[in-house]
């Protein structure tokens, strides 16, 4: 099987990661509706990540065909796009699968209004959305490498738990997250526990996983 390298996107990913995150998730979308869509997520990418104060957000990906060790970049380690890695590789390979993890708090049970969320990350709960692999890729482990490397990530910035929506009607994806250690979390009664925006008839169940400290080698 071809070489995977699960990394942080840089902003030479941002179509690719737009094609696979619409592909995914609107798969029967056609022309012009489908590249609208597409541009919209690149618009929203180089946008959405500019985050509050003390939150981080950051986009995961899942490139076939590259290794680490014959790569060699251009640009500065500190210049950003956004969230986003401003580096250039002149050996790139293809993104098969996506992932953002943020401390933002937008999906994380509150008791105040939405606008208070900058003092939500303090619970020390990382946030995961946005999982898309694509169809030729699938049943190969990128979304199991894409959440360790997600926990990897969540871990860094000091956080204790990592969370999740998942689609109730999504088995598969219930099955995998559950092979991973998140476990289904009950909404306390009188909570106000945001949930993504999506069709009207989409229900979710919350997950969520503790977080083991990096053991010392």
């Amino acid at each position: 099987s071809p070489e995977i390298v699960v990394r942080e996107a840089r902003i030479e990913d941002i179509w690719e990661v737009a094609e696979t995150h619409c592909s995914c998730f609107f798969p029967n979308y056609t022309f012009p509706l489908d590249l609208m869509l597409r541009v919209d997520r690149l618009v929203a990418m180089l946008s959405g990540f500019t985050v509050q104060h003390g939150t981080r957000r950051t986009c995961l990906v899942a490139v076939v065909g590259s290794r680490m060790d014959e790569t060699f970049f251009l640009g500065s380690e500190d210049f950003k796009v956004g969230g986003l890695d401003g580096k250039f590789s002149l050996h790139r390979g293809y993104v098969a699968g996506i992932l953002t993890v943020d401390t933002v708090a937008d999906f994380l049970p509150r008791k105040g209004p939405l606008r208070q969320r900058s003092s939500f990350h303090r619970t020390g709960i990382a946030y995961i959305s946005n999982v898309a692999v694509r169809e030729k890729f699938r049943r190969k482990g990128i979304a199991k490498r894409l959440i360790a490397k997600a926990e990897a990530q969540a871990r860094g910035w000091g956080c204790r738990s990592i969370a999740l929506h998942c689609d109730f009607n999504n088995l598969g994806a219930t099955k995998l997250y559950k092979g991973q250690g998140f476990k289904c979390v009950k909404v306390p009664e009188g909570a106000n526990w945001p949930q993504p925006k999506n069709s009207p008839d989409v229900k979710f169940k919350f997950m969520m996983k503790l977080l083991k400290a990096p053991t010392a080698s």
